[in-house]
């Protein structure tokens, strides 16, 4: 019984055997005895993909002659062709060589023929596995549709408009040109720019982004705004739009990391600058998909920070270079307040008055736009009033004199909403918060209507600097001093008093009093990582609360 177990067991260990330690030597033996016909192989491989390269390139000339952007896949196929090609060119060259024979021109000579058939061989995988690659769906249009945004042509600006280079402040100017300068730098590899919130460091990474465009310094350039709150799929989001890369079917973070790191790892042959925008602490570059080495530094492609502080750059990031941006003198100061304001500024009776108020805004852009804004908007009474209760002029106050012109109570409840969402509303969510909340009820007959209505508030609120952002509100935003200030605010929200809480850490809930919780009418978790909520939530005045996470 036990021979007739063993038998079997062991006539198939034999067997295992045999092929483990016989196939390996056959393959050895087929380098010298097939080597004819790999050559061949080879060959009829090479021309095969000579025919899908030259169809190809036909219609990657054919784009480009109609201003097309090509697609980088279909670049860096066309350049692993060209290097396997002549890799493999150069190998039936050496084909000469292995037809020396031994014994008296009887036999091949294994010495000669085993090395190179077992290259002809491996050449053919890869010459056949191109081949292959041609017949996807990429290659049916070589080119994009739509030109991504971070992609750097040279009609990248032919139908943009764009602040001018005049239009630039000259300390400005001379900060835009030691930053280009230093990321241009081939031994520079991150930089840093760094100031108090409100000097102006998103317009300066604006400028630098035009002039690096329009120069054309750079073949890709991609933006990301950090922020305090740390979002890392929007981040992933922006860059993968720069990029013309699709990240709808990758849901996890790890995911779309994997997929923006090679993305970025395509463009290795082109030059690369990323620019990130308000850092408040360490961001780990790998797990938002940027390549960098163990000690968090970007490999590949140029990295632009901002913070507003120079050790998040310098410690955590491991800048090279750091720009500090300083406050503006009184002087352009004065030049940006009458740029806004524009010829009511040569009134003789408000001369006196301009100093004052443009000295109280602490050479802040932010105040000073936002004061001039208002001034101009205003009549002459409004000017009056503005001017001679300038002093102590802050953040604060200009919010809340901007928030109290506002004339129409839904717009006032629509800016504290924007600012509970992290100061970056999204149009379809925005509107689905207001519906729910009521405030477009009389708009409501149809989605389109309330949508609509909701557009022509949100654009009153950028004509009165409580957002930034372009006209076509694609990436509305608000600034972090404004948000501040907004969730701060005691007034009037829907039907009931604005009381705000916003967790900035996952156990928020634990720090705040009972009887702030039970006066609570707005509270947001923006991506603060929640484990859990807790059992009991004794909020009887909660009118809205937004809990935004990954998982």
């Amino acid at each position: 019984m036990a021979e007739a177990i063993v038998y079997p067991v062991a006539s198939n260990l034999l067997s295992k055997l045999g092929e483990c330690l016989f196939a390996p030597i056959g393959r050895q033996f087929e380098y010298v005895l097939c080597y004819k016909s790999y050559v061949e192989e080879l060959k009829n491989g090479v021309k095969e993909l000579e025919t899908a390269r030259q169809r190809v390139q036909s219609s990657v000339d054919e784009a480009m002659y109609d201003g097309k952007l090509i697609d980088v896949d279909v670049e860096n196929w066309l350049k692993s062709v060209k290097d396997e090609t002549e890799k493999a060119d150069d190998l039936l060259k050496r084909n000469e060589s292995a037809k020396d024979a031994c014994f008296r021109g009887w036999l091949p000579n294994p010495m000669v023929r085993h090395p190179i058939g077992r290259k002809v061989k491996k050449m053919t995988q890869v010459i056949q596995g191109l081949h292959k690659e041609s017949k996807n769906s990429i290659f049916h249009k070589v080119y994009y549709e739509n030109t991504p945004i971070g992609i750097v042509t040279t009609t990248t600006f032919a139908a943009r408009s764009v602040d001018r280079k005049e239009d630039v402040l000259e300390s400005r100017a001379s900060i835009i040109e030691v930053v280009i300068k230093a990321i241009t730098d081939d031994k520079v590899c991150v930089i840093g720019v760094y100031g108090p919130g409100g000097v102006g460091k998103t317009k300066l990474m604006e400028d630098v982004e035009r002039q690096v465009k329009e120069e054309q310094l750079f073949d890709v350039v991609a933006t990301a705004n950090v922020s305090r709150d740390l979002d890392l799929k929007r981040i992933q989001g922006e860059l993968a739009d720069a990029l013309g890369l699709k990240l709808v079917n990758e849901e996890t973070v790890r995911g779309r990391a994997h997929c923006l790191c090679k993305m970025l790892q395509k463009y290795s042959e082109k030059k690369v600058l990323i620019i990130l925008d308000n850092l408040w602490t360490k961001l780990e570059l790998k797990e938002v998909g940027i390549p960098c080495g163990y000690d968090n530094k970007a490999r590949g492609c140029k990295l632009l920070l901002t913070s507003r502080y120079r050790d998040v750059l310098y410690i955590e990031m491991s800048s090279d270079r750091e720009f500090h941006l300083n406050v503006l003198k009184h002087g352009e100061a004065r030049i940006l307040f009458e740029r806004i304001v524009g010829n009511t500024i040569n009134d003789p009776k408000f001369e006196s008055l301009v100093d004052g108020v443009v000295k109280n805004c602490g050479g802040l852009p932010l105040l000073i736009v936002s004061v001039a804004k208002m001034l101009k908007r205003g009549d002459m009474p409004g000017w009056r009033n503005a001017l001679t209760n300038a002093e102590g002029t802050t953040v604060k106050s200009i919010v809340e004199q901007n928030y109290n012109d506002l004339q129409d109570e839904r717009i006032k409840s629509l800016f504290l909403i924007c600012a509970l969402d992290s100061g970056r509303p999204d149009i379809s969510y925005t509107l689905v918060y207001c519906m729910g909340l009521g405030l477009y009820e009389k708009f409501s007959q149809t989605i389109e209507n309330a949508r609509n209505r909701l557009i022509m508030d949100l654009h009153h609120l950028l004509d009165s600097s409580l957002l930034l952002g372009s006209d076509d509100l694609e990436q509305l935003s608000m600034h972090d001093l404004f948000i501040d200030v907004a969730v701060s605010m005691r007034d009037k929200f829907i039907d009931t008093e604005w009381n705000a809480l916003v967790g900035r850490k996952d156990f928020g809930f634990k720090e705040w009093s009972k009887n702030d919780l039970r006066k609570c009418t707005a509270m947001a978790f923006n991506y603060v990582g929640i484990d859990e909520l807790p059992k009991k939530l004794d909020c009887p005045n909660m009118r809205i609360l937004l809990l935004l996470e990954h998982n």
